[in-house]
């Protein structure tokens, strides 16, 4: 089945509604995104906000600001000191705006602040961020991320999206759309350039990974107490300095789930590309040992991190190439990253989960 992506705002639209409902006049560059529109403006002045549109947030109906807005706002008072984006209020003092969209449900428009600085996104070929030192900083700042959040709430806290992992389960549907392989054909070509594990039997790992997380990873989610996580927690949203973190970017995905969720996902970005098992968890481990340091995990949040973090690494296989089904012309960006994710999987699938979560620190 292939589904219907919303149409992209161009350029013109975006400086539009700067001006309109903002008063900034400047220039729009559109940026990377998987879903929502996001554009850099560049006002005349040289200054730079960011504006994002996408579909109305959960909980917007409340009359609150959206859950992601007001995520932003609860850590401008909460913890100032985070390198968050901070919401720019439309010119009636609104910290959003409710686009209308012809027959079609309004979207909704978001200005912050613009940061500066570096991506830590590594390319394909890299082992992860030069330095153990910065992979602890990334554990330590997710830490403080999830200290500054506790006891936040929000009734559209409750959503689920596809990268969700604790509704893992349903990805299934997708897996079954793919080819049977698991791969589209451009991933596999690109793996056999590569010379890395080729696809075939890929799709029944895939689909090994699903029938694990529902017989012991799900039952034990049931008791695991839950908090607001920004559960998107990679080099692509934060940028560095190359000793620190100086940006945390994107809370688009963010929602109430458990903080070993957070910690999985923020470690799987950081796995080593080579097959032996040591080598691909130590840069985890770095990054889980940075967290741990700062808010402690018990052992029951290290086994379930571990299982997180390969369950994200198939969840990258699989949803990405069903978004790149869905959205042809942004195929490219939502490809890129997995050819390296299915050479993950597979060295991650030749251990045992307990053997996966005796190597992280605790």
């Amino acid at each position: 089945m292939v589904v219907t992506a919303a149409a992209r705002l161009s350029p013109d639209e975006a400086e539009s509604i700067a001006r309109r409902h903002y008063g900034v006049r400047g220039s729009a560059r559109r940026l990377a995104s998987e879903h929502d529109d996001a554009f850099r403006i560049v006002a005349g002045d040289g200054s730079s906000r960011l504006l994002k549109v996408g579909p109305p947030d959960p909980g917007a109906e409340t009359g609150l600001p959206s859950f992601q807005t007001s995520v932003l706002l609860h850590l401008a008072t909460a913890a100032p000191w985070l390198p968050v984006q901070r919401v720019v209020t439309a010119l009636d003092g609104a910290p959003e705006v409710a686009l209308p969209a012809g027959a079609g449900p309004a979207r909704l428009a978001r200005m912050t602040s613009w940061l500066d600085g570096e991506l830590l996104g590594r390319d394909a070929a890299g082992a992860g961020p030069a330095g153990g030192g910065l992979r602890r900083e990334i554990g330590g700042t997710l830490a403080l991320l999830n200290r500054a959040l506790r006891g936040f709430s929000h009734p559209g806290a409750g959503r689920t999206h596809q990268w969700d992992l604790q509704n893992f389960w349903r990805l299934r549907e997708l897996l079954d759309e793919l080819p049977g392989s698991g791969l589209l054909p451009e991933v596999e070509q690109r793996l056999d350039r590569e010379r890395a594990p080729a696809g075939t039997g890929l799709g029944e790992e895939l689909g090994g990974c699903l029938d694990h997380f529902d017989e012991s990873v799900r039952p034990r989610l049931a008791g695991t107490a839950v908090q607001v996580i920004h559960a998107d927690f990679h080099g692509e949203n934060l940028l560095a300095d190359g000793v620190s973190i100086t940006g945390i970017l994107d809370f688009g995905d963010a929602l109430s789930g458990p903080v070993a969720m957070d910690v999985g996902v923020a470690a799987c970005y950081q796995l080593g590309c080579r097959p032996d098992g040591a080598t691909i968890l130590a840069p985890a481990s770095d990054v889980i040992a940075g967290y741990h340091a700062i808010d402690p995990l018990t052992a029951a949040d290290l086994a379930l991190a571990a299982e997180f973090m390969v369950a994200r690494v198939a969840a990258r296989i699989i949803v990405s190439q069903w978004n790149a089904v869905r959205e042809p012309a942004n195929r490219s960006y939502l490809l890129r990253r997995t050819p390296q994710a299915v050479g993950q999987l597979l060295a991650l699938r030749r251990r045992r989960p307990d053997d996966i979560a005796r190597f992280l620190p605790g």
